[in-house]
C-alpha cells in the first residue's frame, strides 16, 4: 500500500536540489536548454513557481511513503489551480531503486484519491518524450496526450 504525507523541510531541501539538476538534465536531453546555462536556467523556473518554497500556496509537495516498509520510495509536486477542480503534476519521481515494482502505479493512484479528496476531477501533466518508461505508465494510467511539441534537427552536425 502506498501513501502521500506532506514533504517535511529537510526533505525538501534534498528533494528541491535533486529536482533543480534532473530538471536540468531532462530539458538538455530533449535540447531546449544548453548545457553550460542548464542549472541556473532550472534553479530559475523552479524558484519562479515555488516563491515561498515548501509552504507555496497552491502547491502540494508530497512525500510518497510504501506502508508496508514504512519506506520513502519517492515525490510528488502537484499544483493545484484555484478556483477551478484541476491539478498538475509539475513533478513525480520513483526512487531508483524502487522502480519497475509497481510503485509508480500505486503511488499515482494514491495521488488520484489524495487530488479526488481536495475536490480535483482532472490532473495533466507534462512529460519529455524521451522519457519512455513515464509515457508509458502515463498511458496504462489513462493519461492522454492534450498537445505536443516536435522539432527536427537541420543542422549539419
Amino acid at each position: 500500500m502506498t501513501r502521500l504525507e506532506k514533504m517535511k523541510p529537510d526533505e525538501f531541501e534534498v528533494y528541491s536540489e535533486g529536482l533543480v539538476r534532473n530538471y536540468a538534465i531532462e530539458n538538455v536531453k530533449s535540447g531546449r536548454w544548453e548545457e553550460k546555462d542548464s542549472i541556473e536556467k532550472s534553479r530559475r523556473e523552479i524558484d519562479s513557481l515555488l516563491t515561498d518554497g515548501l509552504n507555496t500556496r497552491y502547491h502540494k509537495l508530497l512525500s510518497i511513503v510504501e506502508t508496508d516498509h514504512n519506506h520513502k520510495i519517492g515525490y510528488f509536486w502537484l499544483h493545484i489551480f484555484p478556483n477551478t477542480k484541476k491539478g498538475f503534476i509539475y513533478d513525480f519521481v520513483i526512487q531508483k531503486e524502487f522502480r519497475g515494482k509497481g510503485c509508480g502505479k500505486r503511488s499515482l493512484e494514491a495521488l488520484e484519491e489524495y487530488a479526488g479528496d481536495l475536490g480535483i476531477e482532472n490532473l495533466s501533466l507534462h512529460v519529455f518524450a524521451h522519457n519512455t518508461a513515464a509515457v508509458s505508465l502515463y498511458k496504462k494510467m489513462g493519461y492522454e496526450v492534450t498537445s505536443m511539441n516536435m522539432a527536427k534537427a537541420i543542422g549539419n552536425n
